[in-house]
């Protein structure tokens, strides 16, 4: 069983070695075939070069359709904008500034007041030395005090200016020496009438002597009361221009005060203006607050232009007037709607820029 067995082996690995060759007949065979077929069949070079430029020219062909898509969608949205809303980046925030002049000159002493400090009314903002208005004001009170004690004396003299009645009784013999006094009587009392009128003009003259120290009195009072410089309006303290031993002269601005009642003024385009009219709702974007939309009305317009105010050149060899190549702007004026501005009042500052969208429609 043994040598069968063996016998068999013997056999398997012949008929395997006899079929090797027949295995490499095809592997070669395909081999050739593979080979025989690229060589038949070469790519061109302009077919390689032909597939990038067709894919760039897709590429270019749908940018172009969806450029002019966009272009024509934002064309249209554009226009309807237009008709509804008119907007200009060139707007600001403005507000009432009050300057804070002296009255009287004088050294300065205090300065009650930091910056950005808010005052209301009547608040002591600078004291200035008031020694010399002082002695003014005590002056002016004793030369008062004299006025109305000679216009008293005046007064007394008037009523004790009696006219006496220089006519005796008639006697009833007239002889010559009464007839002579009686001619002589009749001669005074010219004479007692003039004494007496001057007596009046005297008082009057001191009446108005008296009314006139009162006025001296009361300038020299308003002169000391100026020495302390006060707040007119309420605000916030800015552009502080004073210190402390400062000499200031009469209407020298010593502080500004920046009132809390903002609004904007925007620069729209002359050709804006046609679709704009007062009472129009105002919507209103601060860059200094980026996440508030304020709103507010158009108030009115300026009767100038922000730019050159003169008129447009005239073209004399054609007859016809040329538009100037610069776009006037016109300055408009929009108030905040009080709601919209609450609590942001104080913190408003004149000069932040601001960007207004007006609803013409």
């Amino acid at each position: 069983m043994e040598h069968l067995n063996s016998s068999q082996q013997t056999q398997n690995l012949a008929g395997l070695e006899g079929q090797k060759p027949v295995l490499e007949q095809k592997v070669t065979a395909i081999t050739s075939t593979d080979s025989n077929s690229d060589i038949k069949k070469p790519v061109s070079p302009s077919k390689r070069h032909r597939l990038p430029k067709v894919l760039l020219g897709v590429l270019l062909a749908s940018g172009a359709i969806a450029s002019g898509t966009y272009a024509y969608r934002w064309f249209q949205y554009t226009q309807q904008y237009a008709t509804k809303f008119q907007q200009t980046d060139n707007a600001y925030v403005t507000a009432n500034i009050s300057s804070i002049t002296s009255r009287v000159s004088g050294i300065v002493t205090e300065v009650a007041v930091n910056d950005n400090q808010v005052v209301s009314p009547k608040d002591i903002l600078v004291k200035l030395d008031n020694g010399d208005y002082q002695v003014s004001l005590t002056q002016a009170k004793a030369s008062l005090e004299l006025a109305k004690q000679q216009a008293e004396l005046a007064r007394e003299n008037i009523k004790k200016d009696v006219i006496i009645n220089i006519f005796e009784p008639k006697p009833d013999r007239v002889n010559k020496n009464t007839q002579a006094k009686q001619t002589a009587n009749r001669d005074k009392i010219p004479q007692g009438l003039t004494i007496n009128r001057q007596r009046e003009q005297q008082y009057k003259t001191a009446l108005a002597a008296v009314a006139q120290k009162q006025a001296e009195v009361k300038k020299a009072e308003l002169q000391l009361s100026y020495a302390n410089i006060t707040a007119l309006v309420a605000g916030k303290v800015g552009n502080k221009n004073v210190t402390v031993g400062q000499q200031v002269q009469p209407g020298q601005t010593l502080i500004t005060v920046v009132q809390p009642n903002p609004w904007i003024i925007a620069n729209f385009k002359e050709t804006q203006l046609e679709k704009i009219q007062p009472g129009q709702n105002v919507t209103i974007k601060i860059a200094a607050f980026p996440n508030r939309k304020f709103r507010g009305k158009v108030d009115s317009m300026s009767p100038t232009s922000f730019g050159k105010v003169a008129l447009p050149p005239q073209d004399n060899t054609t007859g016809h007037s040329t538009l100037a190549q610069d776009v006037q702007r016109i300055p408009v004026k929009i108030v905040f709607e009080p709601e919209s501005i609450q609590g942001y009042e104080s913190r408003m500052t004149p000069g932040m820029s601001a960007v207004a969208v007006v609803e013409t429609n």
